[in-house]
């Protein structure tokens, strides 16, 4: 399949499994190592010991294109809140708009129940500037190495 950068791929979402707690930890390490190494802030048994305890497969969704499996992503829900804890794809169907169209899904579900949406991102992800495209503030820009963030529909903004 070739790939057009103006053709954002179908995806689906499925329910993750328990079981699939080692492709999740997999995808998770590949993306955060560098962005953590850039930092000087990689320690991989803390890494993994953290994924280990807040992995939930309740909470996650499997993302799939053409019948693969290219990433998972958590929310979860708190009081008027969802947290997207995790949005990871593996790294040959970054850049192509999945992450995107995912994001632009969960803001306007939220939109529609009137809840602001909160991530934390590593300082060093070039994600931060899609994020900040969508509509997320920092909610302390001075932070390192991670920076909370939140969106909020219009009726919600401050």
């Amino acid at each position: 399949m070739t790939y057009d950068r103006h053709h954002i791929p179908q995806f689906g979402l499925r329910p993750a499994r328990p079981e699939e707690y080692p492709f999740a930890e997999a995808i998770y390490i590949d993306a955060m190592r560098p962005l953590m190494l850039q930092l000087d802030a990689w320690d991989e048994p803390m890494r993994r010991a953290a994924i280990r305890r807040s992995f939930k497969a309740a909470d996650s969704c499997i993302i799939t294109l053409e019948g693969r499996d290219i990433g998972w992503m958590q929310v979860t829900q708190r009081d008027a809140d969802y947290n997207l804890a995790q949005l990871q794809l593996l790294p040959e169907y970054c850049g192509r708009g999945i992450g995107s169209r995912i994001l632009r899904d969960l803001l306007h579900r939220a939109a529609c129940e009137g809840r602001t949406v909160s991530l934390s991102v590593v300082r060093t992800n070039r994600a931060i500037g899609l994020y900040l495209r969508l509509g997320f503030r920092m909610i302390d820009p001075d932070a390192t190495p991670i920076l909370d963030m939140v969106w909020a529909p219009e009726g919600l903004r401050r």
